[in-house]
């Protein structure tokens, strides 16, 4: 098989309304499979950043919760600009309209960079203000200014490949960003065991080398994303490297399909700092448990988050093809392996919780702070892949701002002061903290059935 031909898409021009049972579940999980692998990876390199850096200690490992979360606050909250990218892509190539995609892959590299720039050289610039903002604890605010300098370095070059990948998983080309999505894992590992811990002849960084080494990694991830889109085959199809690419008519309807996922990364993001503030006030131990387990945690969430971008392109192809019943059977068959795949993480978090968290630490303290939330994250696994996947399908119908809506109210309107009251007010601790997140997880799947079943989200034109 030659380069080009691995860039078939997943989908062939079928109306998925008339395809068999059998032949749905395979376009879905071959699309999706290859995005699962990709976020795999991405989630990855934060976990593998937590397991190294858990060995420096309990100090470090909160100091890189908190600056992961700062850091992410913004970056990914740009990147979410990504949702418009593969939504518009995916629909234009339904409606036989390849000759766009160019246009749309540069108005979400330029509306991305330009805000990224920005927001880089504040984070470069302002670290410690930063993290004042968020801890009172010296050891936590030194270590995470140290690790957002270097993090917000590479911010730009982690922007373009998002939005590139995006514009790949639209088109249904989703084992591109699967490969290099894997590959950035790969060289971020090696890169963070040399780098953090000084081997290979190099000055040992700790929490500062984990930055740095994400940021090389998506520096490289960047540049060989670029070499797939300006293959011959793809730079023709989709006029990549057209001149007149770049159309300011183009930003407007763009940025009413990319602010919602954007704000509503910001506001989940801010959400999940106040939320860690809370935890601060609980214990230092709560907030090294709590970033532990949230990022064993992320693990769970990628079938949920893979299938759901598979269905965002399928929903967007189909309703392109003028086919809502193939939309809405991708939507539901989406769901039942969403909860499969969610389902076994789900047991694993039941069964052996502390022998999980002994992978990324020894401390006892945290292992007995862990175990019975990695056990609650356990319990919701099933409600959090209804949520997740019927999200990607609403997305994939152009309705990013009710799924905002949505997760803006029960995310950040409700889970900050029901963590307060139940961690700190009722003296829960903890674990009523963590009550609070899984309240969340299950009124925003509630919230997505809700819009799915009652809206005419079929009818809504991009």
């Amino acid at each position: 098989m030659s380069p080009d031909e691995t860039l078939i898409p997943a989908t062939t021009g079928e109306r998925l309304g008339d395809v068999t049972r059998r032949r749905l579940l395979v376009t879905i999980t071959g699309m999706a499979t290859p995005i699962v692998f990709g976020h795999l990876s991405q989630t990855l390199m934060g976990l593998i950043d937590t397991l190294m850096v858990g060995r420096l200690g309990e100090g470090p490992l909160a100091a890189v919760a908190v600056a992961t979360l700062l850091f992410s606050a913004v970056a990914m909250s740009i990147k979410a600009i990504d949702v418009a990218a593969q939504t518009f892509t995916a629909r234009r190539i339904g409606e036989g309209r390849e000759s766009e995609v160019g246009s749309i892959l540069a108005t979400a590299v330029t509306v991305s960079l330009a805000a990224g720039a920005v927001f880089m050289f504040v984070g470069i610039a302002w670290p410690d203000g930063l993290m004042r903002l968020v801890t009172n604890d010296p050891q936590v605010r030194e270590l995470g200014r140290s690790y957002l300098v270097y993090r917000y370095a590479g911010m730009l070059p982690l922007l373009f490949f998002f939005q590139a990948k995006a514009v790949f998983d639209g088109a249904g080309w989703t084992r591109i960003g699967m490969g290099v999505g894997i590959g950035m894992n790969l060289v971020n590992a090696l890169l963070n065991w040399i780098l953090i811990f000084g081997k290979l002849g190099v000055p040992a960084m700790g929490v500062a080398g984990a930055a740095l080494g994400s940021s090389l990694s998506a520096l490289l991830a960047s540049f060989v994303i670029l070499g797939f889109l300006l293959r011959p085959t793809v730079r023709h199809r989709f006029r990549i490297m057209c001149r007149s690419n770049f159309q300011g008519r183009l930003i407007r309807p763009f940025l009413v399909i990319g602010w919602p996922p954007a704000l509503q990364t910001f506001g989940i993001i801010i959400g999940l700092l106040v939320f860690y503030f809370i935890l601060g006030r609980i214990s230092i131990i709560a907030v090294a448990a709590a970033n532990v387990v949230m990022r064993i945690a992320s693990l769970s969430f990628m079938p949920g988050i893979g299938v759901g971008a598979a269905v965002q392109t399928l929903v967007g192809q189909s309703l392109g093809r003028e086919d809502p019943r193939g939309a809405r059977r991708s939507a539901w068959y989406g769901v039942g392996l969403s909860m499969v795949f969610m389902g076994i993480f789900g047991v694993f978090f039941l069964a052996i919780p502390e022998f999980l968290l002994r992978l990324f630490s020894s401390s006892e303290d945290l292992i007995a702070a862990g175990v019975p939330i990695l056990r609650l994250m356990g319990l919701v696994q099933l409600i959090d892949a209804v949520g997740l996947t019927l999200a990607g399908a609403l997305r994939g119908a152009g309705m990013t701002r009710a799924v905002m809506l949505v997760d803006i109210l029960t995310g950040v309107c409700l889970l900050t002061p029901l963590a307060y009251l139940f961690g700190v007010v009722m003296k829960g601790g903890l674990m009523g903290a963590w009550l609070a997140l899984l309240t969340w997880f299950t009124l925003y799947a509630v919230g997505m059935v809700l819009i799915f079943v009652k809206s005419n989200w079929e009818e809504v034109k991009i």
